[in-house]
């Protein structure tokens, strides 16, 4: 993967906002990619590469994660708990773009290893520039290659 390319991880439940970082990334960031997930469960499911995730060209290991919190099945905490227990995995840059604005939701995501917590703009405009700043930061980045993770 060369320096400067994101593949985003994408895991969110509501689909407005998938629609929504979908289009502000299109707006403000050429040349990266988005790979959605609906909940935490298929997002595990990806990073280890079972099921449809295992065809690694067309779903290939991301270089980011953005996670909601609060989802169904497996919420977002349940997440960083799991991607922190897994070291191919941890070393990927996460995300928490939530709509919780709670001290103890905030508190949570950086204890459980959260590298950074937005909270979600409530319009377009302000979304593409929040993404904008994010993929100019992290393509700037030097992180190591995450591997899938078979178990």
């Amino acid at each position: 993967m060369k320096r400067g390319h994101l593949v985003i991880l994408l895991i969110e439940d509501e689909e407005k906002d998938i629609y929504f970082v979908r289009r502000a990334t299109e707006q403000g960031t050429a040349g990266h990619s988005v790979y959605g997930v609906r909940d935490a469960e298929e997002a595990v499911n990806y990073l280890r590469g079972k099921g449809q995730y295992a065809d690694r060209i067309r779903f290939p290991m991301p270089n980011v994660i953005l996670t909601d919190l609060k989802m169904p099945r497996m919420d977002g905490f349940e997440f960083l708990r799991w991607l922190r227990r897994n070291p191919d995995c941890s070393i990927i840059p996460t995300i928490v773009c939530s709509s919780s604005r709670l001290e103890s939701d905030l508190r949570e995501a950086y204890r459980l290893g959260a590298n950074c917590y937005l909270a979600k703009p409530n319009h377009l405009g302000e979304m593409a520039e929040t993404l904008r700043l994010l993929y100019e930061f992290w393509s700037r980045c030097e992180c190591p290659k995450a591997v899938a993770k078979t178990s």
